[in-house]
């Protein structure tokens, strides 16, 4: 593969990572109205479990970068994904505070953490030369902008609605 389809394969695949664990932690505001709705756990036991979500994003970050150091971004990334994917799956289903807190506060943002900034930008920067680094890091940050601006918007029109929105 040459230089410049690599880049752009290895810069717009982390761009649309960040795209996608950036869009679903910005947007997770636009359901507490709706999963207090649907748990009737009450506004502040689905807001504290969002809180612990922020808290947790950020303490997982160096964790799971360095996880990636030892055994690579990729598997980092697979995991996330998959604790992502299930943290997003089982959080209707959820019944308590601390269920909520675990699905919300725990997989999922653990989830978005190990897509985050340091993961992709680091596994970026690993295999691209130091004069192509910088333009990759702002392709990458853009595809977090992307994530805030599109999927919540993509909520709007899709046809899965917890009640309330």
């Amino acid at each position: 593969m040459s230089p410049q389809r690599t880049f752009w394969t290895l810069v717009i695949s982390a761009a649309a990572i960040m795209t996608v664990t950036m869009g679903i932690r910005q947007s997770m505001g636009l359901f507490v109205s709706p999963l207090n709705t649907s748990t009737g756990l009450g506004i502040v036991t689905v807001s504290f479990a969002m809180a612990v979500a922020q808290f947790t994003w950020g303490a997982v970050q160096p964790l799971f970068g360095m996880l990636a150091d030892r055994v690579g971004s990729f598997k980092v990334i697979v995991i996330g994904t998959l604790m992502l994917a299930l943290g997003l799956a089982i959080t209707p289903l959820m019944s308590s505070g601390f269920g909520l807190m675990f699905a919300v506060g725990i997989l999922t943002a653990a989830g978005a953490g190990a897509g985050s900034f340091s993961i992709l930008i680091g596994a970026a920067a690993q295999r691209l030369p130091a004069e192509r680094r910088s333009t990759a890091s702002g392709i990458i940050n853009a595809g977090g902008s992307l994530g805030n601006l599109y999927l919540p918007r993509l909520r709007r029109h899709s046809s899965v609605h917890l009640t309330g929105l």
